[in-house]
């Protein structure tokens, strides 16, 4: 299948803004869309705004944050003209999550089994023998052996990788047409991380989901996406393709983050951090940028 399509996005972000009770933003006038078969990298430091931008597409924002402007469109449905019901009931059917720590993520009192099928059953309406046939299916193509006996595992009797894996599954299994990935490999040693930017690249590929990716690695970015967003304190610094972004990055801050991205070539280089003369002309530009924002609010 084709990375991108000429069909609708199946995300849509136009002038985001998340804010305090107080009125100071966290996000700031974000905009980007994310099309069919793409996987669009969310990358910054932490603190950016990368896993805010995740959890308000898929309606899991804490309370004491509120969408201060913007819009989000989600498979061409226009999600701030539903009602909260119907926004969580299109949500749940048209996204899945890939969450951080595969541990955390899964609940320890129940076997891996029902926390895979009864999703599907009370999401996409399957009776349990086809919500279970599809749950090993998946289990067998994350490359978990002996599936059976991981479906009657509960999590703490598997490795990190393998939890992982079953968290790729999940997301997977209900045909989702857009993955929200939320620094998925962070937990992960290296060669585990490998494995599984690359499960998460097949079944991308295969299926044609579009995956918005959110990590703070570069390393990760060139493996796995075609399209990057650069976020600095909730503000796009650079949006481009991925292969412009490590040939020409644009912005200051991008080249930072190439140049902090560890190399076997860094072994005996002084280390160098970001310069302080860019984070100071940084901060300015959000304070002034928040500045003139609440002055058009009076």
């Amino acid at each position: 299948m084709n990375d991108q399509t000429t069909s609708r996005p199946a995300l849509e972000i136009i002038d985001l803004s998340i804010a305090l009770p107080n009125g100071v933003r966290l996000l700031r006038d974000v905009s980007l869309t994310l099309h069919p078969g793409e996987v669009r990298a969310l990358v910054g430091e932490s603190g950016a705004g990368k896993s805010m931008i995740g959890k308000t597409v898929l309606g899991i924002l804490p309370d004491t944050l509120k969408r201060s402007q913007g819009e989000i469109i989600l498979e061409g449905q226009h999600l701030n003209m539903m009602t909260a019901w119907t926004r969580r009931q299109t949500v749940a059917e048209v996204t899945a999550l890939i969450p951080q720590d595969p541990l955390t993520a899964l609940n320890p009192l129940r076997k891996i089994g029902p926390q895979i099928v009864d999703p599907l059953i009370r999401i996409r309406g399957w009776d349990k023998g086809r919500a279970r046939a599809r749950a090993l299916e998946l289990l067998e193509r994350v490359h978990i052996r002996d599936p059976e006996r991981v479906m009657q595992s509960y999590p703490h009797e598997l490795s990190g990788g393998m939890r992982q894996r079953i968290l790729i599954a999940a997301a997977f299994a209900p045909a989702p047409r857009l993955i929200v990935a939320d620094e998925p490999t962070t937990a992960l040693d290296v060669t585990v991380q490998k494995e599984i930017l690359k499960l998460i690249r097949e079944l991308q590929k295969e299926t044609g989901t579009a995956v918005l990716f959110v990590t703070h690695d570069m390393g990760v970015v060139a493996k796995i996406s075609q399209q990057v967003t650069v976020l600095f304190a909730g503000k796009v610094m650079e949006d481009a393709p991925t292969r412009d972004i490590f040939t020409n990055p644009a912005h200051p801050y991008t080249r930072a983050l190439i140049a902090a991205t560890p190399s076997s070539a860094d072994l005996d280089r002084p280390f160098s951090p970001v310069p302080p003369e860019l984070i100071a002309d940084l901060h300015a530009q959000v304070v002034r940028d928040d500045a003139l924002w609440q002055g058009g609010k009076r």
